[in-house]
C-alpha cells in the first residue's frame, strides 16, 4: 500500500468508486472499494471515492481523506472512468485482495462510543455468532425492502450445537431480525446481545440509529477472536478480514 500511496500522484488514469444508497450494505461498500483498489494498484490507476453523503460513510472512514472527492472536483480530472459496484459483480472472487482492510478503512470515533451504549456489558474476549436471515426477514415496512426474496440457508441445529461446544467463551449472537435473535437468547441465556436497532444501510427508511448500530455491530465483529457464520453474508466476511481473524461457515 506504502508503494501504491507514494506514486499515487504520477498515476495518469483515474477510477472514481461511486457507491450509492442503493448499491448494498456496509459489506458491499467495503468489498466492492477493494476490488477496485486491488485492480487500480495491479494497474497503477489513481483512485477516487465519490462522496455521495450517505450513512455509511460518516463512520467508516478512508484512512488515506485525499481519496474521497466530491462531484464537482471529478468534472476536473481528465481520463477519469466512472465504477460502480455492478462493474465488479462478476469477479471470481470478492474477497480477495492485496493488501489488509486496516490498511485503508478506519472507524469512526462515534462509532467506538456506540459500542457502550448497544453493548456496555462487552467482554474483553469474545467470539461472535452471526446469523443473516436476509432481506425477506428484515422487520420493516416491506415496501422499503430491495429484495424480497432474499432468503439465507442455515441450521437451527448447527447453531447450538456450536454454542454447545463453545459454552466456555463469551459467546456474542448478531442477527438481522430481532425475534429470531431473542429466540436464541431465551434458549442460551448465556449469549451476548446488543440493545441495538436493527435496519439495512441500503434501504432508504433506515434511520441514522440503525445505521449507526448496524456499522457499531460491525466493529464489534471485527474484534471477534472468531467469526462463526451461520449463514452466508458478506457483513461478517468482510468484518473478519480488518485483522484477519478465523471465519468459520
Amino acid at each position: 500500500m506504502e508503494n501504491y500511496i507514494n506514486n499515487y500522484k504520477n498515476f495518469e488514469k483515474t477510477f472514481v468508486y461511486d457507491f450509492n444508497l442503493k448499491n448494498g450494505g456496509i459489506g458491499d461498500f467495503i468489498k466492492f472499494f477493494m476490488l477496485m483498489l486491488t485492480h487500480c494498484m495491479e494497474n497503477n490507476i489513481k483512485i477516487y471515492h465519490k462522496i455521495n453523503n450517505i450513512e455509511i460513510e460518516k463512520y467508516i472512514k478512508f484512512k488515506y481523506d485525499f481519496m474521497n472527492i466530491t462531484i464537482d472536483d471529478i468534472e476536473k480530472l481528465n481520463n477519469v472512468t466512472i465504477q460502480s459496484p455492478c462493474n465488479y459483480y462478476n469477479n471470481n472472487d470478492h474477497y480477495k485482495y492485496n493488501v489488509n482492510l486496516n490498511e485503508v478503512f478506519y472507524f469512526d470515533n462515534s462509532i467506538k462510543s456506540n459500542v457502550e451504549k448497544i453493548l456496555p456489558s462487552l467482554p474483553t474476549n469474545y467470539i461472535s455468532i452471526h446469523l443473516r436471515l436476509g432481506d425477506n426477514f428484515l422487520e420493516c415496512d416491506r415496501k422499503y425492502v430491495i429484495s424480497g426474496n432474499d432468503v439465507r440457508k442455515y441450521s437451527d441445529e448447527k447453531i447450538y450445537k456450536f454454542i454447545e461446544n463453545n459454552s466456555d467463551n463469551n459467546i456474542i449472537l448478531f442477527c438481522d431480525n430481532n425475534a429470531k435473535k431473542l429466540q436464541i437468547k431465551e434458549k442460551y441465556k448465556q449469549i451476548i446481545i446488543a440493545n441495538s436497532e436493527i435496519g439495512h444501510t441500503g434501504h432508504t427508511n433506515t434511520t441514522n440509529t440503525q445505521a449507526l448500530d448496524a456499522i457499531t455491530e460491525f466493529y464489534i465483529l471485527s474484534n471477534s477472536q472468531l467469526i462463526y457464520a451461520a449463514s452466508y453474508s458478506g457483513f461478517s466476511k468482510v468484518a473478519s478480514q480488518f485483522k484477519n481473524i478465523e471465519y468459520i461457515t
